[in-house]
């Protein structure tokens, strides 16, 4: 009888959109992890993970006549189990009236693991303002899909649910800010 053909088992790690899987919070690097050795027809076990992190940084927009895209996202937060991390993003969004959908993508980028992100534009994203005209807050809730995982994420699967705020100083089509945000990011991922 011969023996069933080894399955390779590959650490996960995607590229989506422009944003960057660079490591940084204290300067840490991500190196790829092993990739585990299993005996011929056995599979690497599951576990679930906890993940709740909230990040502060600062986020940059640019508004046209139909849309604001925030073009570069970027904060920092401590996540239990994996330490200093840093939250990167894009998105877009098409404002016709207080509360709208987004989409975008992201990662979360620690010294032991990485996670990419896709938000897609649903009923389940909004970006809602407080006032009718700018300068005002903007609170943000949403679900976030993870697209893949690597290091002590290696294969999650799961979604985090998204809530913050940030607050706009002008909405006048070709005008550019830079603003500071708040993202809080709360879910249970399974990896091996």
């Amino acid at each position: 009888m011969k023996a069933p053909p080894a399955r390779p088992f590959l650490a996960l790690a995607a590229l989506v959109g422009s944003v960057s899987l660079v490591a940084s919070g204290a300067g840490a690097s991500v190196t790829s992890p092993l990739v585990p050795s299993f005996p011929p027809g056995a599979h690497a076990a599951t576990h679930v993970v906890a993940l709740r992190a909230t990040f502060h940084g600062t986020m940059s927009l640019l508004w046209s006549s139909s849309s604001v895209k925030v073009t570069s996202l970027v904060g920092t937060g401590t996540i239990p189990g994996a330490g200093a991390g840093t939250l990167k993003g894009t998105g877009l969004s098409s404002p016709s009236g207080s509360c709208d959908p987004f989409s975008g993508t992201g990662s979360i980028t620690t010294a032991k693991g990485a996670l990419v992100l896709r938000v897609v534009s649903s009923a389940k994203q909004s970006a809602c303002a407080a006032g009718s005209a700018a300068p005002t807050t903007v609170s943000v809730k949403g679900v976030a899909t993870v697209v893949s995982g690597r290091g002590i994420y290696l294969a999650a699967k799961g979604n985090l649910a998204i809530r913050g705020s940030f607050s706009i100083q002008s909405t006048a089509a070709g005008s550019t800010e830079s603003d500071r945000f708040t993202a809080t990011l709360v879910g249970k991922l399974t990896v091996k």
